[in-house]
Parts: C-alpha cells; structure tokens; sequence
C-alpha cells in the first residue's frame, strides 16, 4: 500500500485518543477496528429478532467507509499533488471521520466489552442506559422504563462496585484477553507465514536447482553442437583462404613476371607519342616551307617575270617536277612516321591495359591453358609498323574474346 503523511486524531465516546502521521497507519488501524465491530455486531444481531440500530454498535459503517476510500485511492494516489490529497483528506473528514467521535468506542476500552454484553444478556435500552452512565455519567430521568434502570445500574457497579457480573476488574481482564488473544493469533499467523515461506523458499529452491540441471546439460548439449559447428565453418574457412592465398600468390608472380612488359609499354608508348609529336611538326614545318616557296614561284610566274626555272624548256619541266615529287614523297613518308608513332603509341597503351586486365582476371577466377594462350600472345605478339604493305603479323584479340574465352575456361 502506498503511504502519504498526515495529521489525523481519532477520538471516541470515552476519551480515547489516538493520532496518526501516515495513511497506512490510519488504515491498519480502521481495518482492526473495522473487524472488532462487526464481529459485535454481527454477535448482537444473531441474539435478537430484529436489527439492533445502536449508533454505538452501528459506528462500524464508519469505519467500513473509511477503509474502502482509503482502498479506492490506491491506483491514483501516486498522481495527487499536496492540494488534491488534502482535498480528499477534507472529504473523508466530513464523511466519516467527524462522526466517529459521538458514536465510536474504542475496542480496547473495558468497557466495550460489557456494553456487548448488555445486547446480548439484556436488550438495546439496558444497553444504552450503561453507556450512558458510564461515558457521560448521567442516568435517564425516567425511571419507570426498568430497563434503562437496569442498564443505569449495570453502570454504576461497572464504575464504582465489585459486582460479580460487570465489575471493572472483569472488564479489564476480558479487555486484556482480546488483546492476548490478538497477539496469540497474530503470532500464529506470523509462525504459520513464516513456515509458509521457508517451505516455498526450499520448493523455489528445488525447483531452481532442477531447473538449472536441465538448463545447464541443454546449455552443454548447445555449447558442443555449436563448438563443432564453429570448427566445421572454421576448417572451410581456412580451406577457402588458403585456396585464395594460393591464388593470391599466383597472381603476385604473374605480376612480378608482367611488371618489366606492362613498364616497357609505358616507356614505349611515351617514346612514340613524343615520336608522334616531333614527325607532325616535321609535317607542318615541311608544309610551310613548300607553301612560302611554291607561291614565291607561282606569283613571279602569273607576273610574267622570269624565275630560276623556266617552266617553258623541257628541262625546267622536268626540273621542277623532280622538285615537286621529292617534296610529295617527302610528305607521304613524314606522314607514315606519324601515322606509324601513333599507331605504335596507342598499340603500347592497349598492351598496357591487357596486362592489368590479364591479372585482374586471373586475380578473380582460374585462367586455363587455352584462355591464358591467348592472352599472353596477344601480350608478346609483333607490332605491325604501318610502314610496309605487306606487313602482317599475328592479330591481336579483343578483350570481348578473352572474357569469352575466360567464361569458357570457368563453365
């Protein structure tokens, strides 16, 4: 049960006072007292016709409310602010708690005792002259109801005599009974608790124990099976690595065997290209020096004026003709060294190419007799220059048919 503080005073008809500075005391305390008086009242009722309606007896209703709206702020108790809970406290105040101290007798006074006996042995009037009298000290004016002077009387020996039927000590020894009583059942329950708890520790205990043999030989069986499966996942592991180091290590000799071509075809395909570069520049040099010659010698012809070669004799026809196919002959040949750089350039840099992409796929798969053939011919093969006509030399693949060739070798 969640606890608040408070700041409560209960009082009854004959003086008793308690406090209390928390909820759950205030509670417990209820519930005790709650339990006292109906089994009172349910006592007194089964020894007469009809429903005693006593407030005294009756004050019990009180404390049934005070318990169940203390019960019914459980769930919401933890939610109220310090406003809200006073609020409720002022409610339950008016409700229940005010009304207590006109009509509540403590359980524990002497005197509640023989008031139930009065019920019981006599009736509800004998019963209320003897609280009266003994509470308040007053006796009812009319005496001609012999039942309110019984119960008058039953008061005055309660407070002042030794009477052998309601006489104080009685009172005190039945009042000290209750609560021997209360402590003897309160101390069975406690042993009866406590015996209930050391069997359910040693049954949990049990219980633990067997399943925790259960979960240990599971756990084990587990461990084993999944120790072995580790092992076989790790045997296959070390296989595929030790497969792709061997693999690696090929790949690493076939480069080292490659490294000095694929930095020779670098080389050469640098050496053309500056090749390529110097003959077009003879080109274009050779060009515009036959441009500022042959348009000196054509102007001075248009002009009429006489040139060097005389283009009117049969020799300098032939002169200048001699002139003109040499330098024709020269352009085609300075071309052919230029078309033949290039060629061989870009030749060197596709070999160059070849070569990674020769290692890269032996890196990824597994290159046959015939794949790898092809490929180390197409690497190592003679360049054509392009200078000669009849030149033919073995031709190079494509790197279409080497992958062809690879996927072959693989299926």
């Amino acid at each position: 049960m969640k606890d608040k503080e408070i700041s409560v005073q209960l009082t009854d008809i004959n003086g008793f006072r308690q406090d209390f500075k928390s909820l759950r005391a205030l509670h417990n305390f209820a519930k005790k007292e709650l339990q006292v008086w109906s089994e009172h009242y349910e006592a007194v009722n089964a020894k007469n016709s009809r429903n005693i309606s006593d407030p005294t007896l009756s004050a019990h209703n009180y404390f049934k409310t005070l318990v169940n709206t203390i019960d019914s702020w459980q769930d919401e108790l933890a939610k109220w602010d310090d406003a809200t809970f006073q609020q409720k406290m002022i409610e339950l105040n008016q409700n229940s708690i005010r009304h207590l101290s006109s009509r509540w007798l403590w359980s524990g006074d002497a005197t509640s005792e023989t008031f139930v006996n009065c019920f019981i042995e006599h009736n509800e009037q004998t019963a209320a002259a003897f609280l009266k009298y003994v509470t308040k000290r007053q006796v009812e004016t009319n005496q001609n109801n012999i039942d309110s002077f019984n119960g008058a009387m039953l008061g005055y020996e309660f407070v002042n005599q030794a009477s052998e039927i309601t006489k104080r000590r009685n009172g005190e020894k039945v009042s000290l009974g209750h609560l021997r009583n209360s402590f003897s059942d309160a101390k069975n329950e406690l042993f009866s608790e406590v015996d209930d708890l050391k069997k359910g520790i040693n049954e949990w205990d049990e219980d633990t124990r067997v399943q925790f043999n259960r979960l240990f030989k599971a756990n084990k069986y587990l461990g084993e099976r999944r120790i072995k499966h580790h092992n076989k996942q790790f045997d296959e592991k070390l296989h595929d690595w030790s497969s792709a180091i061997g693999e690696l290590e090929k790949t690493y000799e076939e480069k080292l065997r490659l490294k000095k071509p694929a930095e020779y075809w670098k080389n050469a395909a640098s050496k053309y290209g500056r090749q390529a570069i110097l003959w077009t520049l003879s080109i274009i040099a050779l060009s515009l020096l036959g441009l500022v010659y042959f348009r000196e010698f054509f102007v001075t012809w248009l002009q009429g004026q006489e040139t060097d070669v005389k283009l009117n004799t049969i020799q300098g026809v032939i002169l200048f003709g001699s002139f003109a196919a040499a330098f024709a002959y020269l352009m085609k040949v300075l071309s052919r060294l230029a078309f033949s750089s290039f060629h061989l350039m870009r030749d060197a840099e596709e070999r160059e190419q070849l070569t990674y992409l020769y290692l890269s796929l032996i890196n990824e798969s597994e290159l046959d007799k015939d794949a790898r053939d092809i490929v180390l011919q197409a690497l190592f093969s003679r360049t054509e220059t392009g200078l000669l006509q009849q030149e033919h030399g073995p031709t190079m693949p494509g790197v279409g048919e080497i992958v062809k060739n690879l996927s072959k070798g693989r299926s």
